[in-house]
């Protein structure tokens, strides 16, 4: 364990760093590499004499579990389906993630657990905990295809969930357990509005024995698509351009890059853009979500943000692109095994004047968001979390082990610690002070936290770990409808023949992130849908 006062001073960057017309009317339109000024695209392509090296019905661009959940759905429908991927291994990152998947509205699992839910219990969550920007049409169909999504991916498409649950703090962990809450049903904030209930699916991994990551759905679903005769995965081809015929007025197609070799894919229903975001594409994280700058990025090299920017070149409107999803290094301690609340929610989480901002028992994430977007004039980066010797003692061993090696500042009262911490005069003082006086009742007026998790802080020795932001992925991306086809800026309308989903797309996640596994979920939920729509157009 170290102990430091040095934190101010140091810049946010330090604290962050590490952790179209032509002839015959037919255009194609792309990109020429990753600035975010589209008016630097490559130029249409000639119409005339265009030759098409692939024909098929629907192409899907990125095979991620959007993609996948799309090529399966296109392909069952009985649509030949080219995929393309721009790796040599289909996966993206769902194939990486935490093997947590966000399930609803009362499924087989939950109900095999003892809980019942309903889509309109769940839809009530999400458009309260989803804050400002949440779709309520797109937060519907979610909520409504929740249980088929369960069905669809152990019955149809093979992925196996273990029995079990995993309870909340403080019974004991039962981290292998199919069942598990990350996010925040049961926060206080909305128990006026939904029932509190679990609903995040937990999968083991297919390739990491004894682990769990998102390998335990995609695993599957890879063979499952593989399976089906009509459908043609490319990998190491790259989708670059969108072709789009103007006397149609729809897509017609895509130009795709394999090796040295640029083909021209013609798309006779639909192209559906699966690619991923932009978390790895640092110029269009500087110009849409400028507050996540300098954040790790986590996901592929194929969140690059070209799936974005193909369809912004045909005017497609954009939605929530100033917002991600971060972590913070307080995480591993107001959790527990998955569970949203921990250990350590029940200390107070403070910025550098001293004053509470989040309630601790928040989703994780709540806290590097607000930190990061919130930065100035606040102060946020860094914060501190604040708990005394007997919250340290409710800690497992492995997690105090890990504490050891963490910045935490120890002292014997909390007036040593804020003058250590360099707080504002008086202000952590007054802060712990009322926290604690509320404590008594087992009530917390300010923030609303669970009455669990409120325990007053006055036992020495009192510890302050420093919180800063340490990973993130973006959630902004092509606007939808619920239908997943993408939307011109200019008129509203579906531009014909395009659709997308997963993190090319905006669907769902808003100001806030409803809990581990909700990307994941939408890639299925979205996915799907956009391969039903797509198989389901004319050909042309």
């Amino acid at each position: 364990m170290t102990t430091s006062n040095s934190s101010k001073g140091i810049s946010r960057k330090d604290f962050i760093k590490g952790a179209a017309f032509s002839i015959a009317g037919i255009a194609t339109i792309g990109l020429a590499g990753c600035s975010t000024d589209t008016s630097k695209s490559n130029p249409p392509a000639p119409a005339e004499g265009m030759a098409w090296d692939h024909e098929t019905d629907v192409v899907v661009v990125g095979f991620g579990g959007a993609g996948g959940a799309a090529a399966w759905e296109a392909g069952t429908a009985g649509s030949e389906v080219i995929v393309l991927e721009l790796a040599k291994a289909a996966g993206g990152s769902t194939n990486i993630c935490g093997g947590l998947v966000t399930i609803g509205g009362g499924n087989a699992l939950q109900k095999a657990a003892g809980f019942e839910d309903s889509p309109e219990n769940f839809y009530n969550y999400l458009i309260a905990a989803l804050g400002t920007g949440a779709d309520e049409d797109q937060c519907r169909i979610f909520a409504e295809q929740s249980p088929d999504m369960y069905t669809w991916l152990t019955e149809k498409i093979g992925v196996k969930f273990n029995p079990g649950v995993n309870p909340l703090w403080p019974e004991t962990p039962n981290p292998t357990a199919g069942l598990t809450c990350t996010g925040d049903e049961y926060h206080m904030d909305y128990a006026a509005v939904s029932k509190a209930v679990h609903r995040t699916g937990w999968v083991d991994s297919e390739t990491r024995p004894g682990g769990r990551d998102g390998s335990g759905f995609f695993q599957p679903l890879l063979r499952a698509v593989e399976a089906l005769p009509k459908v043609k995965i490319m990998y190491e081809t790259a989708g670059e351009q969108l072709v789009y015929d103007h006397d149609k007025k729809r897509v017609l197609g895509i130009k795709a890059k394999q090796g040295d070799k640029t083909l021209s894919i013609k798309a006779r229903k639909a192209v559906v853009l699966t690619a991923g975001g932009f978390a790895k594409n640092e110029d269009m994280v500087r110009t849409h979500c400028p507050a996540f700058n300098g954040v790790y990025a986590l996901g592929t090299a194929g969140d690059n943000g070209v799936g974005i920017k193909m369809g912004q070149t045909l005017g497609a409107a954009l939605q929530n692109m100033h917002m991600a999803f971060s972590t913070s290094t307080a995480y591993a301690y107001t959790t527990q095994e998955g569970c949203a609340g921990g250990p350590l929610s029940q200390g107070i989480i403070v910025n550098q004047f001293g004053s509470r901002f989040v309630a601790e028992d928040h989703y994780h994430s709540w806290v590097a968001e607000y930190m990061l977007q919130n930065h100035r004039p606040q102060k946020h980066l860094p914060s501190y979390l604040i708990f005394d010797a007997k919250m340290h003692d409710t800690l497992s061993e492995k997690s105090k082990e890990s504490l050891e090696k963490a910045k935490v500042t120890k002292a014997n009262s909390i007036e040593e610690l804020a003058k250590a911490l360099g707080t504002s005069e008086g202000v952590l003082e007054n802060t712990v002070q009322f926290y604690n006086s509320k404590a008594a009742e087992g009530k917390d007026p300010l923030l609303n936290k669970q009455s669990k998790f409120i325990k007053p802080i006055a036992t020495a020795p009192f510890y302050a770990l420093e919180i800063v932001p340490t990973s993130m992925f973006t959630v902004g991306g092509l606007r939808i409808n619920t239908k997943a086809q993408v939307l011109s800026t200019e008129t509203g309308a579906p531009i014909a023949g395009l659709y997308s989903a997963g993190r090319n797309a905006a669907n769902v996640i808003a100001q806030q992130y409803g809990g581990s596994g909700t990307s994941v979920a939408t890639c299925f939920v979205f996915g799907r849908i956009a391969g039903q729509n797509a198989a389901a157009e004319a050909a042309v």
